[in-house]
């Protein structure tokens, strides 16, 4: 799995929000999320001028949203319109994109979605390793996200607090 051609039509130096689901979506939450996500990003304004927008769903669990700052910059407001149509995809479908802490590893070229404490159980089993790749949602560019999209367990932000939670078992 690799992220290189995420939004080919958009410019690396496009901004971008990750935000990824607490657990993998269904087929029709994914028909719903896109069907609401393509009105939004095609009506998407601020201060009334339309953003360049666009956004891509990535392994059933992870969105991606996109805004071409060199057009239009978004606005505060503006921004917080996504924040609320995924408060909207929870009271439809039960999806919470909004727990910071999970993390996103890449098994088998699929993508898993962790806690702290499953990811510590998972390495404690070996059934991954510092070396497993997992999505960097602190990403906050495309190009950015194309190119680093991915990294080993090793460099991520609970990388730390996981070696200090095993050394401590």
């Amino acid at each position: 799995m690799t992220f290189h051609h995420v939004l080919p039509h958009m410019p690396d130096s496009a901004r971008i929000w990750l935000f990824g689901a607490h657990r993998l979506m269904l087929d029709r939450e994914i028909q719903s999320l896109e069907s609401d996500m393509s009105q939004f990003v095609a009506g998407w304004q601020a201060h009334g001028k339309d953003l360049l927008a666009d956004f891509a769903l990535l392994g059933s669990s992870i969105l991606l949203v996109a805004v071409d700052e060199t057009k239009e910059p978004p606005s505060g407001c503006s921004i917080d319109k996504v924040f609320h149509l995924l408060k909207t995809q929870h009271e439809k479908n039960e999806l919470d994109f909004f727990q910071r802490t999970l993390i996103w590893a890449v098994v088998d070229g699929e993508l898993c979605i962790h806690s702290q404490a499953s990811l510590l159980d998972a390495l404690r089993q070996q059934t991954i390793s510092f070396e497993t790749p997992v999505v960097n949602m602190l990403s906050a560019s495309l190009g950015d996200f194309r190119q680093g999209g991915l990294l080993p367990l090793s460099q991520s932000w609970v990388a730390k607090k996981l070696h200090r939670d095993l050394q401590n078992t």
